[in-house]
C-alpha cells in the first residue's frame, strides 16, 4: 500500500505539471513505464485520488485523440499497419478508464448535492458562470461541474434558467464593451444562446434518462415547436411577416371553401325547380 505522505507529494508535483506534461506522464503509466521520480504504486495512487482523476481521465481523452502522435509512423511502416499497432494501444488506454470514471462520478454525485443546496441566486450564479465558461471553483474540476448540473437532482433546476437566458439573454450576460457595434453584439448574443441551447439538450437528455429509469415513458421534444421559438428570438420580424402570409393563406383558403359550398347549393336549387 502506497505510503500517504508519498501520495500527497507526488498529488503536488503531478499537479504543478503543464497540461502536455501530465498527458505524457500519465499514458507513461497506464503503458507499464516508470518514472524514476516517484514508484508505480505511489504515482498510481496519486492519478487516482480525487484531487486528480478528473485531470487524469481528461488526459487520457485527449491522448486517445492524438493516437498517432504517440504512435507515430515508422520507416517503412504503411498506414494500415500503424493503425494495427495503434488499436491495442487505444485499447489499453481505455480500460485505464472505468476506475477514473467512477471516481468522477462520486465527485459528481456529491457536488450535486451542493448545488442543490445552493439558493435561487447562488444557483443561479453558478449556472451562469458555466455557461459563459468561467474558471470553476477549485477543487472542483469542469467536467466534475458539468456532470453534476447535468445529474436528475439539479438537471430540471437547471433547465428552467436555459429558458429564461433564451428570452432573456441581457440579464445573465456580463455587459458589453464600451462602443461595441450592433452586428458585435448581435453575435455575442447568438454565441451565448447557441451555448445554452446545447447545453439545455444535455440536460433534456438528463431528465430524459431519469424518467426512464423511473418507469416513465420520456416525452419526446416538440421539434416544430422548439424550432419556432428560436426564430422568435431570433428574426422576429421575418417572424411575424410570415405568419401574416400564412394567416393571409388560410383566411383565403376558408373563403375559396365557403364559396364552393355556396355554388354547390345553388347549383342543387336550381336543379331542384
Amino acid at each position: 500500500m502506497a505510503d500517504a505522505q508519498q501520495v500527497a507529494a507526488e498529488i503536488e508535483r503531478l499537479s504543478e505539471m503543464s497540461p502536455e506534461a501530465f498527458m505524457d506522464t500519465v499514458v507513461r503509466y497506464v503503458m507499464g513505464g516508470t518514472d524514476k521520480r516517484a514508484q508505480g504504486e505511489t504515482q498510481g495512487a496519486a492519478l487516482h485520488d480525487p484531487r486528480l482523476a478528473p485531470r487524469t481521465l481528461q488526459a487520457l481523452r485527449t491522448a486517445i485523440q492524438r493516437a498517432k502522435a504517440y504512435n507515430p509512423l515508422r520507416e517503412g511502416e504503411s498506414r494500415k499497419q500503424q493503425q494495427a499497432r495503434i488499436a491495442p494501444w487505444r485499447e489499453t488506454i481505455k480500460a485505464a478508464m472505468p476506475p477514473l470514471e467512477d471516481v468522477v462520478d462520486d465527485l459528481a454525485h456529491e457536488h450535486a448535492k451542493g448545488l442543490a443546496a445552493l439558493d435561487d441566486d447562488a444557483f443561479a450564479d453558478r449556472w451562469t458562470g458555466f455557461i459563459l465558461d468561467e474558471p470553476v471553483p477549485a477543487p472542483t474540476s469542469p467536467h466534475v461541474e458539468a456532470l453534476a448540473f447535468r445529474s436528475p437532482r439539479v438537471a430540471r433546476r437547471a433547465a428552467r434558467l436555459c429558458h429564461l437566458m433564451l428570452e432573456e439573454p441581457a440579464r445573465f450576460m456580463p455587459k458589453p464593451p464600451v462602443g461595441e457595434s450592433g452586428n458585435a453584439e448581435e453575435r455575442r448574443v447568438d454565441n451565448f444562446r447557441r451555448r445554452v441551447e446545447s447545453e439545455a439538450a444535455f440536460l433534456r437528455y438528463a431528465l430524459q434518462y431519469g424518467e426512464a429509469r423511473q418507469g416513465r415513458m420520456p416525452a419526446e421534444p416538440n421539434v416544430r415547436l422548439q424550432a419556432l421559438k428560436v426564430l422568435g428570438e431570433r428574426h422576429p420580424e421575418e417572424l411575424m411577416e410570415l405568419l401574416r402570409q400564412e394567416r393571409g393563406g388560410a383566411l383565403e383558403k376558408a373563403a375559396e371553401e365557403r364559396r364552393a359550398r355556396r355554388a354547390v347549393k345553388r347549383a342543387a336549387r336550381q336543379g331542384a325547380r
